[in-house]
């Protein structure tokens, strides 16, 4: 453990329980190290566990909403990661991922209020992003073509963030159009221009 703080008290129950009230966790987000505690005292190293916080958040939002979803959560080099099985999963992935996108965006946000740094979360189910990224790659090009076909700017959307960021990188490096969002909210429109 390299960013735990230490916290003392009279036994392990103690000193756990001093660091959940100060780091405002439960026991089952900690995780933490027994250290060397001076007059009779037991001392921990504790910090809140990403993974276990994430799981927790998950597992009670598939109960609260009934649905039949396991998450394998696993901490990668540049994300934490979710892969989401179960026969909901239909539920997340329709209307192009949406519930999929808007139950990543509250992973981050929950992490975003409980920890000062974390990595971005990550949640797919089977490839679907993969398999969504390269419909949008081909949309976006279609798109392109037609913008400087007519000469005019065609407009796609609504989109998730994810969903508008794959178009933008899509058409980053095509010298002929440009990007832009449009709109105000969660899902957005992009306009192509030529």
């Amino acid at each position: 453990m390299t960013t735990g703080k230490r916290f003392r008290g009279g036994n392990l129950d103690e000193a756990l329980s001093t660091a959940c009230d100060e780091l405002g966790a439960r026991m089952e987000e900690l995780y933490y190290e027994v250290v060397e505690g001076e007059d009779g005292e037991t001392e921990v190293e504790a910090a809140i566990d990403p993974v276990a916080v994430l799981g927790l958040f998950l597992a009670e939002t598939f109960r609260a909403g009934e649905l039949e979803l396991t998450v394998r959560l696993q901490d990668g080099e540049e994300a934490l990661e979710g892969e989401l099985q179960g026969l909901d999963v239909g539920v997340l992935t329709a209307s192009g991922g949406r519930g999929l996108d808007a139950l990543q965006y509250l992973c981050n946000r929950v992490l975003n209020r409980r920890l000062d740094e974390h990595q971005p979360v990550h949640l797919d189910s089977d490839g679907f992003k993969d398999r969504r990224a390269t419909k949008l790659q081909e949309r976006a090009e279609s798109a392109a073509d037609e913008a400087l076909r007519r000469g005019a700017p065609v407009t796609l959307g609504p989109l998730t963030p994810a969903a508008r960021r794959e178009i933008h990188l899509a058409l980053a490096d095509d010298p002929g159009v440009e990007t832009e969002s449009d709109g105000d909210g969660f899902l957005k429109r992009i306009v192509i221009r030529p």
